[in-house]
């Protein structure tokens, strides 16, 4: 490993430690930012700042007090540079680390947020920015530092009914439900895959099958879940209809609120928004 290799590390190293340092509603962010040859220009962490200012625009804006130029730079980030923010109020830190001359940003994770993921490094890519990725190891080290806030594009842990939104093209399409918050408890594993705009498949649960409670506009419409036909793999699901689930659990309803299938379907990014309900087996 050459002297650079080394620098490169030893700065995604010390973005990790950063990160560490500080959590908001569960982030864990770490930036460094540094010359060519490896020097340490500034850093920052989420946390670091009572008003909650992401990793990297707090490093940029520590360098611009500090008068320094941030052209030719390098940014280490553990995770992806976010994009695409509902508010309008702030700038993505992808457009900040661009405009403000960062040439090369290495990325530890990324971002699960199906209105982000890959959008930020999409975004740097556009502007010129040469995109590089931490080794495996500091790779996984990324990611269990994010696994507090990225779970819920994963999973749903502790609650009996919820509302929940995620990527269907990540994670093989699968999204579970947990009755409680161990690992043993009760759970529901859903899959789904697209089907275009404004439907999708839902497939059966690992274990279990699943079917279309057909007309069901509402939870409160289905009285017993086992009336319905529980003889396919898959069932084709349009917004507003409701999927059920069951395994030797019990069932589990999910109505499908939104489906956004991606650019070849004129929306940004993919996703579905759901929200569900358990019901454990009845016992008679």
């Amino acid at each position: 490993m050459g002297a650079e290799s080394d620098a490169h590390r030893a700065n995604m190293m010390h973005a990790i430690e950063l990160a560490r340092l500080g959590a908001v509603a569960g982030w864990r962010i770490g930036a460094v930012l540094a010359r060519p040859n490896g020097s340490v220009i500034t850093t920052g962490y989420r946390g670091e700042t009572e008003d909650g200012i992401h990793a990297e625009a707090l490093a940029v804006q520590k360098a611009r007090n500090l008068g320094q130029d941030l052209t030719g730079a390098t940014a280490y980030v553990t995770l992806e540079p976010c994009a695409n923010l509902e508010s309008k109020k702030k700038k993505p830190c992808s457009i900040i680390l661009a405009e403000a001359g960062v040439q090369r940003v290495f990325i530890g994770w990324y971002d699960r947020n199906p209105l982000i993921y890959r959008l930020g490094w999409k975004e740097l890519r556009d502007a010129g920015v040469e995109l590089r990725d931490f080794p495996e190891d500091l790779r996984c080290e990324a990611k269990e530092l994010s696994l507090e806030r990225q779970a819920d594009f994963t999973e749903r842990r502790g609650r009996t009914k919820g509302v929940a939104k995620f990527d269907y093209t990540q994670n093989g399409g699968r999204y579970e439900i947990r009755l409680g918050d161990q690992d043993d408890d009760p759970k529901w594993t859903t899959r789904w895959s697209g089907r275009g705009s404004g439907s999708i498949y839902a497939n059966a649960g690992v274990p279990g099958i699943v079917a279309e409670a057909r007309f069901a506009q509402g939870f409160d419409e289905i009285d017993d879940p086992n009336v319905f036909d529980f003889e396919n793999h898959f069932a084709a699901i349009n917004v507003g209809g409701i999927a059920v689930f069951r395994n030797s659990h019990g069932h589990l309803l999910v109505k499908v609120l939104e489906v956004q299938a991606g650019p070849d379907w004129g929306t940004s990014h993919v996703s579905l928004k759901f929200e569900y309900e358990i019901r454990v087996a009845r016992q008679f």
